[in-house]
């Protein structure tokens, strides 16, 4: 629903005015996705104790990790856009080669690029923050959590607010580094309290009644923020107050007293939970597609074809990637073996 949330968001530039555009602070989605990440990525780094002479092995270990995760999609996803992006708006050789940076997730780091999969902005700040987080948490623990974490949450939520008065427009420029990275570093650390948050409660029994309760307060803030993201000047009045909704129902939502909890667990939700991120990847392109084929039709008509679309398609990613993966994964070692000398493989 949130990756929806940002389609919602991105489709508006489809509509001739802004009087019936649907979610147009559909942004907050990305706030959700940095806390989510940062509450994963702190369990990961809490997770064993590590020795602390393999701190960078071990983080860079867990980069790898999510690049790999990553990465298949990416490609794809960036192949398509490229085409449309040159299809829609004709790219000269240059443009085409500069688009490289955006397709290896350096965007955020503040490289010229030719903005190609415009929303990875949001990867390529989560992956440069957590190289610097996660080692923090692996070598100081809970330390980094209860002291530091909350300084750059405030610190930073406060210069961003004094600054630029709202958390969207990910690529302004401050001199010195994009916004975007700044929102990504302070919302993960976010992330990070969540989770020892989340430890604490889960050690209090609650009764059925207080689970109804908490069940409802965490659904009411969850469909709030969709209610925040369709209110006009949104970005401008409730950006920080969504953030800290956003918060509290994480929070309730993973401290498993939500009274569905268990009939959540099955497989039809972690496939929704694979299909965001196709979601995420490919709605712009789809976007242009429409908006340029599909011209004379109403907002809300191309709205739900670019919605419907963009689920097949990412359907469609989502089942080539899994089959990838598997062939490769079957033939791994035919793999290796082919690109490398077998003693050289004995001998690592």
């Amino acid at each position: 629903m949130f990756s929806l949330l940002v389609v919602f968001k991105h489709s508006a530039n489809m509509a001739s005015n802004t009087d019936n555009i649907l979610f147009l602070y559909g942004s907050i989605a990305v706030d959700f996705f940095f806390v989510i990440s940062g509450y994963f990525m702190t369990k990961s780094a809490l997770k064993n104790n590590t020795d602390k002479n393999t701190i960078g092995k071990d983080t860079i270990i867990y980069i790898i990790k999510k690049l790999k995760a990553f990465f298949p999609y990416i490609l794809i996803s960036f192949i398509i856009a490229l085409m449309v992006k040159n299809w829609t708006m004709p790219l000269n050789i240059s443009q085409k080669i500069n688009s490289i940076w955006n397709l290896f997730l350096l965007e955020i780091s503040g490289i010229r690029y030719t903005n190609v999969l415009e929303q990875t902005w949001y990867i390529s700040a989560m992956i440069v923050s957590m190289m610097i987080i996660y080692p923090c948490i692996k070598k100081f623990g809970k330390n980094y959590i209860y002291i530091v974490s909350p300084l750059i949450v405030v610190f930073i939520a406060g210069y961003i607010s004094r600054t630029y008065g709202n958390l969207k427009d990910p690529l302004g420029w401050n001199g010195i580094v994009y916004k975007g990275l700044l929102r990504a570093f302070f919302e993960l650390n976010l992330g990070a309290i969540l989770y020892e948050i989340v430890n604490k409660i889960r050690k209090v029994q609650f009764t059925k009644a207080s689970k109804i309760i908490l069940t409802l307060i965490e659904n009411i803030g969850f469909i709030s923020i969709f209610v925040i993201a369709n209110l006009d000047n949104a970005d401008k009045k409730y950006d920080f107050v969504a953030l800290l909704i956003i918060s509290i129902s994480v929070i309730l939502a993973f401290s498993e007293n939500n009274i569905f909890y268990k009939h959540m667990n099955n497989k039809f939700i972690y496939y929704l939970e694979k299909l965001s991120f196709p979601i995420y990847l490919n709605h712009l392109w789809i976007i242009k597609v429409v908006r340029k084929t599909l011209g004379d039709f109403t907002y809300i008509q191309k709205l739900i074809i670019t919605i419907i679309c963009t689920i097949v398609v990412s359907m469609v990613i989502l089942f080539l990637v899994e089959k990838i993966k598997k062939i490769i994964e079957n033939h791994k070692t035919r793999i290796k073996k082919f690109f490398i000398n077998e003693d050289s493989l004995v001998s690592n």
